[in-house]
């Protein structure tokens, strides 16, 4: 039993005050913390007012009715709203593009019209006639730069701005408003 090594009662570790003070200073941080989150969430007296006064208006039927609200929002949206306006043929396309890259063969058919100002149909007709060539050149070149996502998105908003910019270019004068895609078919081979 001498062999055996003796195992003394050691004394309970005691926290120091300088352990105490830490321990009090992390609470004291996470508390602070919180105090300033929770006032960064509280609303001011001015939301807290505005709030009211909006639920007072919709108890007392003042609310506007969602359909009028959209239909405010369309017509400003729409700058041709007020103005008659007029459709335009500006022909039927069948375009067929080869990438090298990925041995892909692109086709895009589609028949293409614009919108007028019943005002500028005259001016239109005439410069359309002389500049006819000019303006299909312009919308099959870009219809040749436009790449797959451009073709594949469903409001077809790029490729329709585009097409409206050189359009309106070659006619030499802003007289399309707006183009529109009629049986717009896309094949990537």
């Amino acid at each position: 039993m001498a062999d055996e090594p003796t195992t003394e009662p050691q004394p309970a570790k005691r926290i120091g005050l300088v352990g105490l003070i830490k321990a009090v200073a992390f609470i004291s941080v996470i508390v602070l913390v919180e105090v300033v989150a929770a006032s960064m969430l509280v609303p001011t007296a001015e939301d807290t007012e505005a709030t009211a006064r909006r639920l007072v208006a919709a108890e007392e039927g003042q609310v506007e009715d969602d359909a009028a609200a959209a239909a405010a929002q369309a017509k400003q949206a729409s700058p041709l709203a007020d103005k008659e306006t007029i459709e335009v043929e500006l022909g039927r396309y069948n375009v067929t593009r080869y990438n090298p890259e990925n041995d892909t063969t692109l086709i895009v058919d589609f028949e293409l019209f614009g919108v007028v100002l019943a005002d500028d149909q005259g001016g239109f007709e005439t410069r359309y006639e002389r500049n006819k060539v000019r303006l299909r050149e312009q919308v099959i070149m870009t219809l040749g730069s436009a790449d797959s996502t451009e073709l594949t998105d469903a409001e077809l908003g790029l490729l329709k701005r585009r097409i409206l910019e050189k359009t309106n270019r070659a006619l030499g004068k802003p007289l399309v408003q707006e183009v529109l895609f009629s049986k717009f078919n896309f094949v990537e081979r």
